[in-house]
């Protein structure tokens, strides 16, 4: 018999529903707060410093045309971009850590980040030696609202490959699917280095910046973009709560609850990679924040699946916001990307994890 590992720390478990009821609003309210605080913190912080007079005077109009464009172009777009890609990550990883009951599974680990960066950087080549340009980011015949679609197409394709391997005799294996995850992600990885390679061309800095996981030079069209999909992968989320809660019995029990379990399964598989891999497709592979959050939220929030979710979102923004405004503001004026200031910060949490695994 395969042993699976439960999502739900043993260490939350003691939380009754009374007491979540009680904590629950005061934890959503603090995490609204400290979005905020956050946020704002990012508006003022960079190369060129801000004053909260100056922000509040930009966000009226009333400002200068040079606080207005530091302000309202860049950074107030970088941030809000910022905190729905921590969303899509957190949720996505919640998603996976749920549907294959394992405590490491996340959009990263899984390959399926790396089979959105794949078709994504393909997408790059193909549209540079379709149109020649100096930007193909933004002026590749392959637009810019397109290329979350061809990113959630590879991390979807990614997602099922390594579903299907980490079956063993009909059951999932949480752990044959995350070395399974581990194996094809690195392939993946080397594939995409190797069409870089090839590729040899003097925008492969740009593309390279992009796989870092960068936030660099996103703007309002990047969160115009970004911003269906994550309403679509909320709604997905939403109705996917009540047969999330089922699924965490035993196979056998979901099913005499009248549970069709590969069905569920799939639309929950489905909307981990929709919210994943269209975050790719904007800013690049950004690692861990899956692995981090669910993990924080379900040490707050015990049990309680709606205020794991409500937690994911607000502590995925908040990670998200607060990781790139150290990365551009450490040795400002350069940049280190979001991607691997959420590295530093995952890696030793991941080694623990593990460590802890039977």
């Amino acid at each position: 018999m395969t042993q699976s590992v439960s999502p739900t720390a043993p260490a939350a478990r003691h939380r009754s529903a009374p007491q979540v009821w009680v904590y629950g609003p005061a934890l959503v309210i603090l995490g609204v707060l400290g979005l905020a605080l956050v946020a704002l913190g990012a508006v003022q912080s960079g190369a060129v410093p801000v004053t909260w007079p100056q922000i509040w005077a930009a966000l009226t109009g009333e400002g200068s045309q040079h606080a207005e464009r530091v302000i309202l172009d860049l950074r107030l777009p970088r941030t809000l971009v910022g905190a729905l890609i921590g969303i899509h990550f957190a949720l996505s990883g919640w998603l996976l850590q749920l549907l294959s009951r394992n405590p490491l599974a996340e959009p990263g680990i899984l390959g399926i980040s790396a089979g959105a960066s794949l078709v994504a950087v393909t997408a790059f080549i193909i549209g540079d030696w379709l149109v020649a340009s100096d930007n193909p980011y933004l002026t590749s015949t392959v637009a810019l609202e397109y290329l979350p679609a061809f990113a959630m197409l590879g991390g979807l394709v990614t997602a099922t490959l390594v579903y299907l391997l980490g079956l063993r005799q009909g059951t999932l294996s949480p752990v044959k699917m995350t070395l399974t995850g581990a194996v094809v992600a690195g392939m993946l990885h080397a594939v995409t280095t190797g069409a870089l390679a090839f590729w040899g061309h003097a925008h492969t800095e740009l593309v390279a910046q992009w796989l870092a996981g960068s936030l660099y030079g996103t703007h309002w069209s990047h969160l115009q973009t970004l911003l269906p999909w994550t309403l679509a992968g909320l709604v997905g989320v939403a109705l996917l709560l009540r047969p999330l809660m089922v699924m965490q019995l035993d196979d056998q029990q979901a099913r005499s609850l009248g549970l069709r379990l590969n069905r569920w399964r799939g639309l929950a598989l489905l909307t981990a990679t929709l919210l994943a891999a269209s975050a790719v497709g904007i800013v690049g592979p950004v690692g861990f924040i899956g692995l981090l959050i669910p993990h924080i939220s379900r040490r707050l929030a015990g049990t309680s699946l709606a205020l794991q979710l409500a937690l994911c979102i607000l502590l995925g923004a908040i990670l998200a916001i607060a990781a790139d405004t150290v990365g551009r503001t450490l040795f400002a004026p350069y940049e280190v990307p979001v991607g691997v200031i959420s590295a530093i910060l995952g890696v030793p949490f991941f080694l623990y994890l593990l460590s802890r695994q039977p």
